[in-house]
């Protein structure tokens, strides 16, 4: 494979047109063709970024040739366009979730290893500043033992998702960072939802997950909320991380009483100290994203610790949608 990479991407709605803009803005990569249903969209994007556009994911494959495509196309298309890119031998980038169900997920899995070709998931909030800073201190120690996480990840709903609900495309996001950040998987899950706004699916939620040790995480998801937030919440025995997704702050506010080995938390287990505001230089996830894809494409890096964190969060999602339709827990297993 040679360094510079023909690009491309296939479905430029909001997140794919973005995609295109970081391809385009690139100096060792050559974004060489679009490809959507839309004219209007191709026409736009096309003349914005001067590439070829197309109509047929076929016909851009075989004319454009690249190496390596972003999929940004509705998740009930994932599998279909999925295997048509794979079966081409071209690198793909999937924006998440993986597919609509956990076995069209295993199923595009299976096609990426058949076609020997690399297959990522876009997971973006994996590559925030702040989140990832946020895990080099947990693993450090700097909270001592984790025993909950809270999530708030709201705003106005839009009209563009039609075939999911906010639990596979939002609270998929926030499922595999927890999982990620804690190192392991829930055993039990229950959720509540709303439908309030949405034709078809869910539009609000609220998701109870217990993690082994006790540790208890708390998801508020909705599209029903007139202000756009995203905020995670780790708390621990010395205090509480606090991670803004927006505006990539990370802070700490420490727990001035430390747990005595002999009484216990005691009724003075915890109290406000001082809070921290850590400093970090401010990049975009996704161009941070892109930049991992491509190193892996360039140093045949290994990706399938990212692809089976997908299917995780994907399955936790659909139980999740499970629970709230059967106003049951259930055991993840």
């Amino acid at each position: 494979m040679s360094e510079r990479l023909k690009v491309g991407v296939i479905g430029i709605g909001s997140m794919g047109a973005n995609h295109a803009r970081v391809f385009a803005n690139r100096d060792d990569v050559d974004l060489v063709g679009i490809c959507d249903s839309r004219p209007e969209a191709i026409a736009r994007i096309s003349h914005r970024h001067r590439v070829a556009g197309f109509d047929n994911i076929a016909e851009f494959l075989e004319q454009a040739q690249p190496d390596a495509v972003t999929v940004a196309v509705p998740t009930s298309l994932h599998r279909a366009v999925a295997e048509t890119v794979l079966r081409a031998g071209v690198h793909l980038l999937l924006e998440k979730p993986i597919a609509a169900t956990v076995e069209e997920g295993r199923e595009i899995v299976a096609l990426a290893r058949e076609n020997r070709v690399k297959l990522m998931i876009g997971h973006i909030e994996r590559y925030n500043p702040a989140v990832q800073e946020l895990r080099r201190r947990l693993q450090a120690g700097e909270l001592g033992e984790v025993y909950r996480v809270e999530v708030d990840r709201v705003g106005p709903f839009p009209a563009r998702i039609f075939d999911v609900g906010v639990t596979l495309d939002l609270a998929v996001h926030d499922l595999d960072i927890i999982s990620s950040l804690l190192g392991t998987q829930p055993t039990r899950l229950y959720c509540q939802s709303q439908q309030l706004l949405h034709q078809n699916h869910e539009d609000a939620m609220i998701g109870l997950l217990d993690y082994p040790g006790g540790i208890l995480a708390v998801l508020n998801i909705n599209w029903t909320t007139p202000v756009k937030r995203r905020q995670l919440r780790v708390y621990g025995r010395k205090g509480m991380f606090s991670v803004d997704y927006l505006t990539q702050d990370l802070i700490l506010y420490e727990n001035p009483a430390q747990r005595d080995s002999e009484l216990g938390w005691g009724p003075l287990g915890i109290a406000e100290g001082n809070s921290i505001k850590f400093h970090l230089p401010k990049q975009e996830p996704l161009a941070r994203e892109v930049d991992f894809f491509l190193d892996a494409i360039r140093t045949d890096a290994d990706l399938s610790e990212t692809v089976e964190s997908s299917l995780a969060a994907l399955k936790l999602s659909q139980m999740l949608v499970q629970s709230a339709k059967s106003r049951a827990s259930l055991d993840v297993g």
